[in-house]
């Protein structure tokens, strides 16, 4: 009984709560203990509380575990692409991403199929409350499995740290998160890390990390601000079935699967951002398209099947986006500081997803939902130019990966 605003709150929080927590464990990931314990605890904080979700007696504590899953999983988040480049050599780091994106993405596939069944069948077998909860105790379970798969199979690498407490106090100083963009300033523009007048903070727009990580909260913005209402969409305005709308999920899920090692392989020969920049372009469509649907007024097989053909697309540039920005912070971070970056960039995917989920409610309460598809395309063509504008910066630096 949820308003679609209320949708979007319930959607931000968890980003909310992620942001901070991606930059905190990204930075110890870097400096204290193995790569393998984060991953371990990540994977921990998405099962534990998800099992205890199921439990749940009011709203109240579904939000404190909803805070809890945001605060926690994102453990391991860094350190799944730090894995990557600390045991495949550079020039293989596309298509690790691309395989490493595929074996996820047929985990997202099974998931969806799982509960689409789950929540047609089980639910006459069980009744609506208890299919809803044996679902998150059976998510749970799965979390928690694997977390010991995880800690069997995971090499026990270790990031470089500095071995004695003063040594790490040191290196927080020096590279600790609230210093990050510092440390690269210093590094790339010859400035004084020690000063921090916010007129030297503007040359830092023209360092392509930096520039990515803006890039990046945009595309979010606009692309969780586009999805955000989808789903409520289809049922609200277009009439379509609870089965349509998952299997419009499965068709996303399915296409980027098919195509994350494809990806990986043209990243790697046209450059990780270039396959980027194709695959967000192709998103301008996909939102103008859910637009124009709304707008022509499309309803039953006729909408359905274009929604299908649009969700196919975005599955693929899905698939670019996430290969293509998973390996351009891979080449930009600085080393020795791969983890840090790389939670640096998973909060820019927090905050925009953040402001993308709150606005997104209110705005198709305001207006409608075809403003709030236009505008997200609106989004993704800035996205465009921004990354066409920082992988020419790349290039001018000899980062011709990029």
């Amino acid at each position: 009984g949820g308003t679609v605003a209320q949708v979007g709150l319930v959607s931000a929080l968890g980003s909310a709560v992620g942001a901070p927590a991606a930059l905190a464990w990204g930075w110890l990931s870097d400096r204290v203990g193995s790569r393998k314990l984060y991953l371990a605890l990540g994977f921990l904080g998405f099962g534990l509380p998800t099992l205890l979700m199921g439990f749940s007696q009011d709203v109240a504590q579904f939000v404190l575990l909803t805070v809890l899953v945001g605060a926690w999983s994102v453990a391991g988040t860094p350190v799944s692409s730090t894995l990557i480049m600390d045991l495949v050599p550079k020039e293989e780091w596309e298509d690790a991403f691309g395989h490493f994106n595929q074996i996820a993405g047929w985990g997202v596939v099974i998931g969806r199929v799982l509960g689409l069944g789950w929540i047609a069948y089980v639910t006459v077998w069980l009744g609506n409350a208890l299919a809803q909860r044996s679902l998150w105790w059976l998510s749970g379970a799965l979390g928690l499995v694997s977390v010991v798969l995880a800690w069997w199979w995971t090499p026990r690498l270790y990031a470089p740290k500095p071995h004695s407490l003063r040594g790490r106090l040191a290196a927080a100083r020096q590279k600790g998160i609230p210093h990050l963009l510092t440390a690269l300033r210093t590094r790339w523009n010859g400035l004084n890390a020690g000063r921090t007048s916010p007129r030297q903070w503007v040359p830092m727009l023209r360092e392509p990390l930096i520039a990515y990580y803006l890039a990046t909260f945009v595309l979010f913005t606009a692309s969780v601000f586009a999805y955000t209402v989808f789903a409520v969409w289809q049922r609200q305005e277009l009439g379509n079935t609870t089965t349509s709308v998952f299997l419009m999920g499965l068709i996303n899920s399915l296409a980027a699967t098919l195509f994350y090692r494809w990806m990986g392989r043209r990243a790697g020969r046209r450059g990780s951002m270039g396959i980027q920049i194709l695959a967000v372009v192709l998103r301008v469509g996909v939102f103008g398209g859910f637009a124009l649907v709304s707008v022509l007024a499309l309803r039953g097989w006729s909408a359905e099947l274009t929604l299908a053909v649009l969700q196919a697309i975005s599955g693929f540039s899905w698939a670019g986006i996430a290969v293509g920005g998973n390996a351009a912070v891979a080449h930009l971070a600085p080393k020795g500081n791969e983890g840090a970056a790389v939670g640096a960039y998973n909060t820019f995917v927090s905050l925009g997803s953040i402001l993308g989920a709150f606005a997104s409610g209110y705005v198709a309460e305001w207006t409608s939902f075809a403003a709030v598809f236009l505008l997200g395309a609106l989004g993704m063509a800035l996205t465009t130019a921004l990354l066409v504008l920082i992988r020419r910066q790349a290039h001018n630096r000899g980062l011709a990966q990029m």
